[in-house]
């Protein structure tokens, strides 16, 4: 079938000329909104990517608010056994660590000084304590132990507590753990599981931790304080020394100075 040009008159003429007119129009017109789409979606994420940073720097202020500052004790290598023993405020601005020895009798005369210091300085000092047996100290480790194993059922400081408060009685006990398992019934521990632990191995890891840590302090000797990371001196009136430790820390300065 032949294909024919036919002539155009005016009229064709001139709507030819209007449709071809109009199409660049339209593309145009159709290339602004597209524009415009994109514009508006591209300032849509910008405000959500605000909004969203927003929130985020909104909980990592929240966390850091609620946060507890950390304990402020001696720097070494050897974190000691993780969590630690804490009496008192965890958040406390000053804290006092103690390196002790159940069988140790200047650990002994030491202990109601720091109950003292305890009650008195309440919320604003956090105590804790490590265990380090010394070798000379025949039933210094089984002591650690004892109070570790009730540690594991939540009564450390009750078990810490019972073996100073009752320390003539096991000290001389041929089997010391004849009277520990006693201290485990007083407490109302489960006793069976405290007789397993005594001699498990989480309650010799803890033990062994807390050895660790004093050794890379170089500590020879029990009982041995810091508060808030430095020394104290043990001489004379210890419990004025360590309480004037405390209020110089508490005051930000370091013990002694």
């Amino acid at each position: 079938m032949a294909v024919r040009c036919r002539s155009v008159n005016g009229k064709d003429r001139a709507r030819l000329l209007l449709e071809m007119t109009a199409r660049p129009i339209k593309i145009v017109g159709s290339l602004f909104m597209a524009r415009k789409k994109k514009k508006s979606y591209l300032a849509f994420a910008i405000i959500a990517a605000v909004l969203v940073a927003a929130v985020v720097a909104g909980v990592f202020l929240f966390q850091a608010r609620k946060t507890k500052p950390m304990l402020q004790v001696a720097s070494t290598s050897k974190p000691g056994a993780q969590p630690p023993h804490i009496r008192g405020n965890a958040a406390a601005p000053a804290t006092l660590e103690e390196f002790g020895d159940f069988e140790c009798l200047p650990c002994f005369i030491l202990w109601p000084a720091l109950r003292n210091l305890e009650k008195d300085f309440g919320e604003r000092l956090a105590v804790i304590f490590r265990q380090n047996p010394m070798p000379q100290h025949s039933k210094a480790l089984d002591g650690a132990r004892a109070s570790e194993a009730a540690g594991l059922q939540g009564k450390f400081w009750e078990m810490h507590d019972l073996l100073y408060l009752q320390r003539a009685s096991w000290v001389r006990s041929d089997d010391p753990r004849v009277p520990f398992t006693e201290f485990a019934r007083r407490l109302q521990l489960d006793v069976e599981r405290f007789k397993k632990d005594i001699d498990g191995e989480e309650v010799a890891k803890r033990v062994a931790a807390d050895r660790e840590r004093g050794a890379a302090l170089g500590l020879d000797r029990t009982p041995v304080v810091f508060v808030n990371g430095g020394r104290a001196q043990l001489q004379g009136d210890v419990e004025k020394g360590l309480r004037d430790d405390i209020e110089a820390a508490l005051g930000g300065k370091a013990p002694g100075k």
